[in-house]
């Protein structure tokens, strides 16, 4: 299979891409399978170049029209829909499975077919479908990308995502989120959250934003922040052990030293807090447990409070927050406030 003196452009490789992307789709696909499709993948950057952009379109694409034929679903729900036991983890597949795979296989090989010719031609879809992710108060959620980026969302949190060719564009509304950045240097990973962009090509980071407040917490490489409205800007560089704090509307933000176990503590059921506002640990209750956390008056919210707070269960948390702070809970059957003590 392999052909070192093809090029993208004369859809040679192009073809071979769209083989191996149908071939590896089939539940038959064995290891070999994948061995040699690395071999092929590595004995010339052309394939691996020809290989990215077919995902990449297969990502971008509306997969609707195609689609029809599987009942009108998207191609990759219709797989999992058609799946059935696998192959060496129980009985073999038979009858209407066994034939929906096959459809599902067939489909996906004649749209690499028609994407290899897109990729050949060098053509893109005229649009790239934006995938929105979001949770509820008191639920997180765990992500995949198709470049392989992962994902924590945090609860009561929203996201756009579009993969697109030349770079992978994430909108960050009201949001906190852990992003394991996958390494590409040819396609950038941007981030617009609030007035800012945040830009990075492989790293590890805690965002937060919430109401006005922009918080970058990286915990490995290096992470480049950029106002939304002066791209050509000198960037600010947040590294390994490092923390931005930026307020919406404001010129400046600060950069200082900090400890990333606390921004990626809440990952693991912890909130901490270093001398913050109860009206920030309200805040973050509310949407941690869904039950609105009200403070009886201003001055409740202005207490400042430090301390650990495990979120295994509501009564459990407020009981902490009694002992630790300078407050009485009061609940009430449809929401909790605090009380200065």
């Amino acid at each position: 299979m392999a052909r070192s003196d093809d090029s993208v452009e004369d859809g040679g490789v192009a073809e071979e891409a769209a083989h191996w992307f149908a071939r590896l789709q089939g539940e038959a696909a064995t290891g070999d399978d994948w061995l040699a499709f690395e071999r092929w993948l590595q004995s010339s950057p052309t394939h691996a170049r020809a290989y990215e952009q077919l995902e990449s379109l297969w990502v971008d694409l509306d997969y609707a029209s195609v689609a029809k034929e599987l009942g009108g679903r998207p191609l990759l729900a219709a797989r999992r829909r058609a799946a059935g036991p696998q192959p060496g983890l129980g009985r073999p597949a038979v009858g209407r499975a066994a034939t929906r795979r096959r459809v599902w296989i067939g489909a996906s090989a004649a749209v690499a077919a028609g994407l290899a010719v897109s990729v050949g031609l060098g053509l893109q879809p005229a649009t790239v479908t934006p995938q929105i992710y979001q949770t509820a108060p008191g639920q997180t959620r765990d992500i995949t990308l198709a470049d392989g980026t992962h994902i924590r969302l945090n609860a009561a949190s929203k996201i756009t995502v579009r993969l697109e060719r030349q770079a992978r564009r994430v909108e960050m509304a009201d949001a906190e989120a852990v992003f394991d950045v996958a390494h590409d240097a040819k396609r950038p990973f941007l981030i617009a959250v609030g007035d800012r962009q945040v830009r990075v090509v492989g790293t590890e980071f805690n965002l937060r934003h919430r109401a006005d407040l922009v918080d970058l917490t990286v915990r490995r490489g290096t992470v480049e922040v950029r106002p939304a409205d002066d791209l050509n800007a000198a960037p600010t560089r947040v590294t390994v052990g490092q923390e931005l704090t930026h307020t919406q509307g404001q010129p400046a933000q600060l950069l200082k030293v900090s400890d990333p176990a606390a921004a990626f503590a809440w990952t693991g059921g912890q909130l901490i807090y270093r001398d913050q506002p109860l009206s920030e640990v309200a805040a973050d209750l509310t949407r941690r447990f869904g039950v609105p956390v009200r403070l009886a008056d201003a001055r409740v919210g202005a207490l400042r409070f430090s301390g650990v707070l495990v979120t295994d269960s509501e009564p459990d948390v407020l009981r902490r927050l009694e002992a630790f702070a300078p407050v009485r809970v009061e609940r009430t059957s449809d929401e909790i406030i605090l009380h200065r003590r």
